[in-house]
């Protein structure tokens, strides 16, 4: 039963991850004012669940191979090991200790930063965990696993720039384009409110989908037995991948107010039309990065870079770069305490993993 209850950690993450990311699907919209907070975060909280039962564990074989790369996760060698000497069931509870540690780590993390509203990426906190524990566990003197841990981490830290600026690209053409052929005509119509209204919803909706597609694998993936002899505690990867929706969804019903407030209405002024495009910006991109890169990205990262993209075709003064700048240091402060955490956390046990 105890192991059981090292699921906890991850749910804690799934929490934190959904107090923070509700605000990529709702935020402008309910900034705007065109969607109420309680609708908004209802409707997300279904659609992460459908997003994450639909195509959540599509995501788990990549961060399956880091965390393996970086000791988290039993190599297949090592459980076989484990199976002929009998020492099964103690690889299988230092594995889920493993993953309660990155996954607690990571998740004090992304709370700590939600509760001084910035909108990080539950995503980038993981792989920094996982980095610091490497960092005190993996043989980085070795050529073939330096050469092997570099690669995913240069491919990982990559989703960090590319996202945020490729959203910011879309948003600004997209919303270009409807300012200069679409916006007046949209705005004299009389059906105006109700058409943005709807455009916001089914915009927000898709997004939440993504959410739960996207980063559900995350909150769970390292509980996930990938070697199919019993390493682990989770051996279905759809229910795996649920499991991480739901606590998703828990962490918007719950607490997702900050952050949402501070991505729709701080960091650029835009219209309700510009709202609308960026979440479909800031979708577009991650459903691309997701198909192009095969790795769950940062859709907090997507969505600011989409408004940023919004804010400038109204002009550079438009934007607050003083909030964007404060967002950006988060971004790196995310994965650099969640990895520093991990590695003390590390050190401290290192007399019982690595017996």
């Amino acid at each position: 039963m105890f192991i059981y209850l090292l699921l906890a950690a991850g749910l804690f993450m799934g929490w934190s991850l959904g107090t923070n990311d509700a605000a990529n699907a709702f935020g402008t919209a309910v900034a705007t004012r065109v969607v109420k907070y309680r609708t908004a975060i209802i409707i997300i909280a279904i659609m992460v669940v459908l997003g994450a039962a639909v195509a959540g564990h599509h995501n788990i074989g990549k961060l399956s191979s880091i965390a393996t790369n970086n000791e988290v996760v039993a190599s297949i060698d090592e459980v076989e090991a484990a199976v002929e000497s009998d020492t099964l069931n103690d690889l299988r509870l230092k594995s889920a200790l493993k993953a309660f540690i990155i996954f607690a780590c990571s998740g004090i993390t992304v709370f700590g930063m939600s509760y001084l509203k910035f909108p990080v990426s539950a995503n980038q906190s993981i792989t920094g965990a996982v980095i610091g524990w490497g960092l005190c566990y993996a043989d980085y003197s070795s050529p073939e696993i330096l050469k092997s841990n570099l690669t995913e981490i240069l491919e990982f830290m990559s989703t960090w720039l590319i996202n945020p600026l490729g959203a910011a690209m879309i948003s600004f053409v997209l919303v270009f384009f409807v300012k200069k052929y679409i916006e007046k005509r949209l705005t004299s119509m009389q059906s105006y409110d109700r058409i943005v209204k709807f455009g916001y919803i089914v915009a927000g909706a898709f997004s939440a989908y993504s959410i739960g597609q996207n980063s559900s694998a995350s909150v769970t993936a390292f509980y996930y037995d990938a070697t199919g002899l019993g390493a682990n505690i989770l051996t279905d990867p759809r229910l795996t991948a649920i499991i991480g929706g739901v606590a998703i969804a828990i962490g918007v019903l719950t607490f997702s107010k900050r952050v949402m407030m501070t991505v729709g209405g701080s960091i650029a002024e835009i219209s309700q039309v510009d709202g609308f495009v960026v979440i479909i910006a800031s979708a577009l991109t991650v459903v691309l990065m997701g198909e192009l890169m095969g790795i769950p990205v940062s859709t907090s990262q997507s969505v600011v870079g989409a408004v940023v993209g919004a804010g400038l075709v109204n002009g550079v003064k438009s934007v607050n770069f003083g909030v964007f700048k404060r967002i950006a240091i988060a971004w790196v402060s995310s994965p650099t305490v969640a990895g520093i955490l991990t590695y003390l956390v590390a050190l401290a046990t290192k007399s019982y993993f690595a017996a």
